[in-house]
């Protein structure tokens, strides 16, 4: 965390753990959750892209199984 409200940039304490700011009364834990949730999508979709990605060379180096 960046230790400063999100919307006027009012400095918090390393320990401080209301949800509101003291300044502006922003709500700290959902202040912008739709761009972050869309952010940690787009991550999600990366990392499973490079995990497909791997899976396909790690099963193409396998020995194949006679029936």
């Amino acid at each position: 965390m960046d230790n400063k409200c999100p919307k006027c940039g009012e400095k918090l304490s390393l320990f401080y753990i209301k949800q509101e700011c003291p300044k502006c009364g922003c709500d700290l834990v959902y202040y912008d959750m739709e761009n972050r949730l869309r952010e940690d999508g787009e991550k999600a979709e990366a990392e499973y892209a490079k995990l497909d990605e791997f899976l396909g060379k790690l099963k193409s180096k396998l020995p194949k199984r006679k029936k």
